[in-house]
């Protein structure tokens, strides 16, 4: 991918967050500060467990949803083979999503790149993708815009 179209790419998903997707006023409290752990929580309301240390508890059991599955594998490096298990890695928990990057970084051959898994499981899907339903899409519930540098970046922490 050319760096031109990296940039043109870039500045789309700028003006398209700033312009089309509903905007968080400077002053608004941020409803998903946490990025990742915001969202996936014990929600005891509806009966939900959505906390990823559930998932990782199934998923290193080999109960792998075949959704999920499929986009892992969509997602993997040329090469690699994807078994359906997801090995031990309960010291990732402490530090969600960063931890995760130590296998699954943009240029891992070893796991799927985490970007490149993210976007497919939260953006794929239309009406049947709860995050597309729930939280409309919306950049902004996981990367975070510096108003005072421009930079994004990706909250990572520990599970609630």
């Amino acid at each position: 991918m050319s760096i031109h179209f990296r940039k043109f790419l870039a500045a789309s998903l700028l003006v398209t967050t700033v312009c089309v997707q509903p905007i968080v006023g400077r002053t608004a409290v941020d409803p998903y500060p946490n990025g990742c752990v915001s969202c996936h929580v014990l929600d005891k309301s509806k009966g939900k467990d959505e906390r990823l240390s559930v998932a990782l508890q199934q998923w290193t059991a080999g109960k792998i949803e075949p959704g999920l599955l499929a986009k892992s594998k969509a997602s993997a490096p040329a090469g690699l083979t994807l078994k359906g298990k997801h090995p031990a890695a309960d010291d990732s928990l402490e530090d969600i999503p960063g931890a995760c990057l130590d296998c699954h970084d943009t240029g891992s051959k070893k796991a799927p790149p985490f970007s490149r898994l993210l976007h497919l499981v939260h953006l794929v899907g239309g009406t049947n993708n709860a995050y597309v339903t729930t939280y409309k899409s919306d950049c902004m519930s996981c990367h975070k815009l510096s108003t005072q540098t421009g930079e994004w970046t990706m909250p990572s922490g520990p599970e609630k």
